[in-house]
């Protein structure tokens, strides 16, 4: 009896060392189970972030190839390079203001998988109108839309005159602001925000005023300074054709382009969208207005007047850039003799109230270098490098910015990651 007591326990000890033995090989089982779920699931995501990345770096370099905002925030622009290729559902692009953009691919579940901010800003200085030389404006002027200029918190920077010097505004200055039907450019979003002045649509003659005293539009559109004008006026980048003046009027130092308007439109038909003006120039009536119209046929115009007085005498739209550069000229009464601009200049009346405003050691009103008679604007803006001298606008200026037709003529500024931006989920 005794005998079969010890087998029986010997079975009982036997199984319970085989119960034991299974249940630690199940728990070895499940852990090793589990341990091979998460390598797999951490495959899964660092799968899932290097593709997130390489669509980053994917959107990134085709972003820097294309350079088009618009194209940017397209539903299908990412899609066949970037978006397909790494098997991702989809790649978000969300405008973050001030030509800020940021790219988000998604995962199966539309949840970011990684996050990065590009930024096409450019280091342009705003300002639909610059200008060193003292500014003078008889009657109102009307900007709509300004140029945004910089984002804050409160609002946007929205400088319409940026001045070096001195301005004096006969009229008022209307800034109505970011909240209207036309955009400052392509894909141009406000965040809801307007300009920190005006609230979109006041009436007070400083807003949208800004000086500055370090103010080299030349330096800044070109990137060197002036005295190298000559450099970029035969830089193959920018294949100015140069209209070169005449000859000078007796008493003046500055060659004088006869028929301007009418050379201008004829280079603009021959497919130029930059164009040199050395020396004098004044373009009235019906040459400016088909000259206007042959801009609006292209996609911006720059036209640059170097050592020169510059005579505007209508109305309409010019779709381009004016720049005028005086380096080492100094307009007198002589240049502007013959001139349609000089029946105003020398007008006493105009002279007297250009002594009002600047006092009465200013010279005349006849040397100016700068005379525009008429509502007529150029939507890229206008830039006006001459310093100390008189810039008049005679009648109304109603001024819409337009900075795609800036970046046509001098090409879009390539985009960079903003530092910090980088945010994985």
């Amino acid at each position: 009896m005794m005998r079969y007591q010890k087998g029986a326990a010997s079975l009982l000890f036997a199984s319970l060392v085989l119960i034991a033995a299974l249940t630690l090989s199940l728990a070895a089982y499940k852990s090793t189970y589990f341990q091979s779920k998460r390598v797999q699931n951490e495959i899964a995501a660092r799968q899932s972030l290097w593709a997130g990345e390489g669509a980053i770096e994917c959107a990134f370099a085709k972003a820097q190839q294309d350079r088009n905002r618009a194209e940017l925030i397209g539903a299908d622009y990412l899609k066949t390079d970037c978006q397909q290729a790494l098997s991702l559902v989809e790649i978000q692009v969300v405008s973050l203001g001030s030509q800020k953009y940021s790219l988000q691919p998604l995962d199966e579940r539309n949840q970011p998988i990684v996050q990065k901010v590009m930024d096409f800003s450019n280091g342009r200085l705003a300002g639909a109108i610059q200008s060193t030389g003292d500014l003078f404006m008889q009657a109102a002027t009307l900007v709509s839309p300004p140029d945004p200029g910089t984002e804050t918190d409160e609002g946007w920077e929205c400088v319409a005159i940026r001045y070096k010097s001195d301005i004096e505004l006969g009229g008022s200055l209307v800034n109505h602001g970011l909240q209207t039907t036309t955009k400052p450019y392509d894909g141009f979003d406000s965040n809801g925000k307007d300009c920190i002045d005006s609230k979109g649509g006041g009436n007070k003659k400083k807003d949208g005023l800004k000086q500055d005293t370090e103010l080299k539009p030349f330096e800044a559109m070109f990137e060197t300074t002036k005295g190298n004008w000559q450099q970029v006026r035969d830089n193959p980048k920018y294949e100015f054709a140069v209209l070169t003046g005449d000859k000078a009027v007796t008493g003046s130092e500055s060659p004088r382009v006869s028929d301007c308007g009418q050379k201008v439109k004829e280079l603009i038909e021959l497919g130029n969208s930059r164009i040199w003006i050395d020396g004098s120039c004044e373009i009235t009536g019906a040459s400016l207005s088909s000259m206007s119209q042959e801009s609006q046929l292209t996609d911006g115009v720059l036209l640059l007047v170097h050592n020169g007085v510059f005579s505007l005498h209508g109305s309409g739209s010019f779709k381009g850039v004016l720049f005028q550069l005086n380096d080492g000229f100094q307009p007198t009464s002589s240049d502007w003799n013959g001139l349609e601009g000089d029946s105003y200049l020398s007008n006493p009346g105009f002279n007297n109230q250009v002594k009002k405003a600047f006092g009465n050691d200013y010279p005349d009103a006849n040397t100016a270098a700068y005379f525009q008679r008429g509502s007529f604007n150029f939507t890229g803006g206008q830039f006006l490098d001459v310093d100390g001298q008189l810039v008049m606008f005679h009648d109304s200026l109603k001024f819409s910015y337009n900075e795609d037709v800036i970046d046509s003529i001098f090409g879009l500024t390539p985009p960079k990651w903003v530092k910090g931006s980088w945010q994985d989920f």
